[in-house]
């Protein structure tokens, strides 16, 4: 996965960058980044994790998606630095096991720098070898460069969830976009 990573990038400091599954061991770091993420980002809804009673939870967390088929977690780290990650979340009903839903996030000093699109292409590779057929997410309809992200990687969009969310106390509506992989 890591030559995938390695050919979207755009700045020199990008020369270090890899995409692999996050484990076990990455837990400390994967804590800090989440909790970046959820301070960073309004358009992103990340729920911070306590450093000290959050991590087991995290640890059962990577065993299960790891052993689940359908589930899975991809960091993407600049050197010893983590920079972002995605996130798939299957069905467990046997009808929906071959759907994901997908989150990503990248931290704020590294977008535009190709790290979202590794992201993404690390997790539709590992879908397709799992025999994924769907990658679905909802995103906030204002949120450009994202969206902008995932027409380049084939999502399409399949309707408009209004006012499915509140920012800054007022509903938003969200897109709903997905990508068969047929």
């Amino acid at each position: 996965m890591a030559s995938v990573a390695e050919s979207v990038a755009t700045r020199p400091e990008q020369a270090s960058l890899s995409v692999r599954f996050a484990t076990e061991r990455d837990v400390p770091a994967l804590i800090q980044l989440i909790n970046r993420l959820a301070r960073e980002a309004t358009l992103l809804f990340v729920v911070p994790i306590d450093p000290e009673t959050g991590a087991e939870d995290l640890r059962q967390f990577l065993r299960a998606a790891a052993a689940s088929g359908n589930n899975a977690v991809f960091v993407a780290a600049l050197g010893d630095e983590m920079a972002g990650l995605v996130t798939a979340t299957g069905g467990v009903h046997p009808a929906k096991r071959a759907a994901v839903e997908v989150g990503i996030g990248v931290l704020e000093a590294h977008r535009g720098c190709g790290i979202g699109r590794a992201l993404m292409a690390a997790l539709e590779d590992w879908a397709r070898a799992v025999r994924i057929h769907r990658l679905q997410l909802p995103v906030v309809a204002t949120n450009a460069a994202a969206i902008a992200l995932y027409r380049k990687a084939g999502f399409t969009t399949e309707g408009v969830l209004r006012e499915s969310v509140m920012l800054d106390g007022r509903p938003a509506d969200q897109l709903m976009m997905a990508k068969l992989l047929g």
